[in-house]
C-alpha cells in the first residue's frame, strides 16, 4: 500500500512527467495494463480493486515453497524425475481387471489420481509466478519480483530441480506405451511464465541473465512441440488441441523473437477455421464432447488468442472467412443465443457451464469487432466479466 501511495503523491505533484509503461507479455495487450496501473496510481477506484486483489493472490504466494518435477514420487519412463509426468484427465481404473490396467475412458469426468503428478505442482507454479510478476508491476515491490524469480529458477533453471523441456510423459495412460499428443496442452500453462519476463523487466531480482535462460529453455520447448513426433501429432490434431498447439508454438517463436517462425504458425489458423467450424459456425469435433459447450468456447478462446497474437505480424484472423462462410466470427455467433440463454443448449453438458469464461470470449469480440451485441449479451449473463478481464480486455463497445 505504501507504494501505492507514493506513487500517487508522484503522480500528483508531476502528473506529466509519468507515464506507465506497457510490458512485453503475450496472453493481453500490454498497452491495457498500463493503462490500468495509470489509473490505479490516479485512485480510479475498480482499477485499486483489482490491483488489491492481485496484492493478495501475491502475498498468498510469497509464502509458498518453491515446487519442482523432482518432488514427485513417481519415476517416468525415462527414469529421469526431471522429465514431467501426468495423468490423462478422463482415464480410470477398469474395475473389471485385478490391477485396473488397461484404464478405460470416461470423457469429461476427472480422475482425482491426477493430483499425484506434476501437473497441480506446475499450475501452482505458474498461478504463483503471475500474480507475483504482476504484483511487481503494478507496486514496483521487489518482494514479489524476488519470489517470482525464486519460483522460475527452480522450476526451469538449477540442475538439481529443473524441468527438462520435454513433455514426453504428458497425459500417459497406465496399461499403455504410448507419447499422448494431447499432452503438449498442459504446458499452455506456462505463457504465463513467458509473460512473466516482461513484466519483471527493471527488477534488480530479475536479471538480463536470467531472461536469457528463461528464453533458452523455451527455445528447447518449442522446438520440443513442433519436431517431435508427439508435438506434430498434437499439431495435426484436428480439435482445440490443435488450436492450442498453435497458440503455444506462436507465443514461445514472438518470445524469442522469431516473427518469421511465429507468422508460419499463425498462418495455420486459417485451416483450422477452415476445418473445425462450420459453415453455421459450428465446431462438430467439440460438439462430440460431454461437455460440448464449454468445448465450444475454449476452441474460439484458443481462436481469439492466435487472432491477437496474429495482429502483432500483420495477419488478420478476426475477419478471415472461407469461401463456404467458415470463419471465428460464425463460430461466435453460433454460440451466442445459447451463451445468453435465448436457446437451449440441446448438446451433452455433464458439468455447469463456466460462464465467466464465455463473457470473456464475448468481451474479446465486442473489441474485435466493434459490435455492441457482444457487450450487450454479457449483460444476460450472469456474474458478466470478471474484474481481471475487464483490466485485461476493458470494453470499447457499449
Amino acid at each position: 500500500m505504501r507504494g501505492l501511495v507514493a506513487a500517487l503523491v508522484v503522480l500528483l505533484i508531476c502528473p506529466l512527467v509519468w507515464a506507465a509503461e506497457a510490458p512485453r507479455i503475450f496472453t493481453a495487450d500490454g498497452a491495457n495494463l498500463a493503462a490500468a496501473k495509470q489509473k490505479a496510481l490516479a485512485g480510479h477506484d475498480k482499477s485499486r480493486e483489482v490491483v488489491d486483489d492481485i496484492r493478495k493472490d501475491a502475498d498468498k504466494a510469497l509464502d509458498a515453497k518453491p515446487s519442482s518435477v523432482v518432488d514427485k514420487d513417481f519415476i517416468p519412463p525415462s527414469g529421469d524425475k526431471h522429465d514431467y509426468m501426468s495423468l490423462s484427465p478422463y482415464w480410470w481404473p477398469d474395475k473389471s481387471k485385478p490391477d485396473g490396467k488397461p484404464y478405460i475412458r470416461k470423457d469429461g469426468e476427472f480422475n482425482p489420481e491426477r493430483e499425484k503428478y506434476d501437473l497441480p505442482r506446475m499450475e501452482a507454479m505458474a498461478d504463483a509466478v503471475g500474480a507475483l510478476s504482476m504484483a511487481y508491476y503494478f507496486t514496483g515491490e521487489e518482494k514479489y519480483a524476488a519470489k517470482a524469480a525464486e519460483l522460475i529458477r527452480v522450476w526451469f533453471f538449477d540442475p538439481k530441480t529443473r524441468m527438462n523441456p520435454n513433455m514426453k510423459y504428458a497425459q500417459f495412460r497406465p496399461g499403455y506405451d504410448d507419447l499422448r499428443p494431447a499432452g503438449i496442452i498442459e504446458s499452455n500453462r506456462l505463457r504465463a511464465v513467458v509473460d512473466a519476463d516482461g513484466l519483471l523487466k527493471g527488477s534488480k531480482s530479475w536479471t538480463a541473465e536470467d531472461s536469457t535462460k528463461l528464453k533458452a529453455w523455451f527455445r528447447e520447448m518449442l522446438d520440443y512441440i513442433q519436431t517431435s513426433e508427439q508435438g506434430k501429432n498434437e499439431e495435426a490434431a484436428p480439435n482445440n488441441h490443435g488450436t492450442w498447439h498453435s497458440v503455444q508454438s506462436a507465443t514461445y517463436a514472438l518470445f524469442l523473437g522469431d516473427e518469421d517462425r511465429a507468422k508460419k504458425i499463425i498462418l495455420r489458423g486459417r485451416e483450422r477455421i477452415a476445418t473445425q467450424i462450420e459453415p453455421d459456425g459450428s465446431q462438430p469435433q467439440e460438439l462430440e464432447r460431454t461437455n460440448a459447450f464449454d468445448y465450444s468456447r475454449f476452441n474460439i478462446l484458443a481462436h481469439e488468442d492466435l487472432a491477437m497474437l496474429g495482429e502483432r505480424v500483420g495477419l488478420d484472423l478476426w475477419n478471415y472467412q472461407t469461401a463456404d462462410g467458415r470463419s471465428m466470427r460464425k463460430a461466435i455467433d453460433w454460440l451466442l443465443p445459447y451463451a445468453t440463454g435465448e436457446k437451449k443448449w440441446e448438446h451433452q453438458q455433464i458439468r455447469g457451464k463456466k460462464m465467466k469464461e464465455a463473457a470473456t470470449v464475448l468481451r474479446r469480440a465486442a473489441n474485435a469487432y466493434n459490435e455492441p451485441k457482444y457487450e450487450q449479451a454479457i449483460k444476460k449473463i450472469e456474474g458478466g466479466t470478471t474484474a481481471m478481464t475487464d483490466m485485461l480486455f476493458p470494453p470499447t463497445t457499449k
